[in-house]
């Protein structure tokens, strides 16, 4: 096939900025891929588009493409405002009213959508949506260690804090302090400077070490060194960070929130804990820095859950998607 893709410009560290390098790279090996840069590539005669993150499609290349396009949606957060603890919650407000709007229209000009969970497929409307739930994990990349050398660190991954829950997280570090004194947080991810300073300022007196930004790499080495990911988000889709936590090692303890319960089956792959329950939160973590014999369980299952999500399946399923949208625009000529 004939493929324009549009991505994001420059490196992103979000689990979508993965799926989109993964994508590109994947398709390219595959197909004769064009990387969309300028508006002359619109004009062009190409078999399908494909735009890995619907935050990246721009009403110009909606209206003047002349193939048929394929959307990336990666969330749910602008169907509706989510209220919860924030610094700017009227500029999220008012981004979410305007991006309701913005996707809407945009909806228009798309002629499928693919959404990675169920819980996603369920609150999307579109006449022509498909659920590709398996997306490519890397195995090779991520780093392993043995238990008993790991330090009793735990990692919270991803930008946007304050959505994905840290102010929760840290009311329930001293709890876990009580248990496991030595026990550290590291938080990685960007977030706007005012959220970085709230953020800090909460985390006052407490074992909280804030990375912003750092290399992909980097992070699957720090993986090695940890016992448990920890994502007490307010809302979430399907994040890839649990995935690759679990093939590095280390169980995963995320609210029972959004798609999470997809990725996660409580007590078996990892834990899952009711959002407002910080107490349950520490338990958990507790866990997971001092069972041994649990942290390996829930590893092994987990690994065994996301062994399907391998790059041939996901281009097999992505590729089924193109064919039919394909043949649905055909129809309609």
């Amino acid at each position: 096939m004939k493929i324009l893709y549009i991505g994001k410009e420059g490196t992103s560290l979000t689990g979508a900025g993965t799926y989109d390098n993964l994508l590109y790279r994947e398709l390219s090996k595959r197909h004769n891929v064009t990387l969309y840069e300028q508006g002359l590539d619109l004009g062009q005669d190409w078999d399908i588009a494909h735009c890995s993150d619907l935050k990246h499609l721009t009403f110009t290349v909606a209206r003047q493409l002349r193939c048929p396009l394929v959307v990336d949606i990666h969330d749910y957060y602008w169907i509706r405002y989510f209220h919860f603890l924030c610094l700017d919650f009227p500029l999220r407000f008012l981004i979410q009213r305007y991006r309701r709007i913005k996707y809407r229209l945009l909806f228009r000009h798309i002629d499928g959508i693919i959404l990675h969970g169920r819980y996603l497929y369920d609150r999307i409307d579109h006449p022509s949506k498909y659920l590709n739930f398996y997306f490519g994990l890397e195995h090779h990349a991520v780093s392993d260690r043995d238990w008993d050398n790991r330090e009793n660190l735990l990692l919270f991954v991803g930008g946007d804090f304050f959505r994905k829950g840290l102010p929760r997280l840290l009311r329930a570090l001293p709890l876990v302090l009580t248990r496991v004194p030595d026990a550290k947080l590291v938080v990685i991810g960007t977030d706007v400077f005012y959220a970085r300073l709230f953020a800090t300022w909460l985390s006052r007196g407490l074992p909280v070490e804030f990375i912003y930004g750092m290399p992909r790499e980097s992070v699957y080495e720090l993986y090695a060194r940890a016992k448990a990911l920890v994502l007490p988000s307010e809302i979430e889709a399907t994040p890839l960070v649990i995935s690759e936590a679990l093939i590095a090692g280390i169980p995963p303890v995320i609210s029972d929130v959004g798609g999470h319960p997809e990725l996660v089956i409580d007590g078996q792959t990892g834990y899952l804990f009711k959002v407002d329950d910080t107490a349950l939160l520490a338990q958990r973590l507790i866990t997971c820095l001092t069972d041994r014999d649990v942290s390996e369980r829930l590893v092994k299952q987990g690994r065994e859950f996301f062994k399907p999500f391998t790059i041939p399946k996901m281009m097999e399923q992505l590729e089924s998607v193109f064919r039919s949208v394909i043949a649905k625009a055909g129809t309609r000529e």
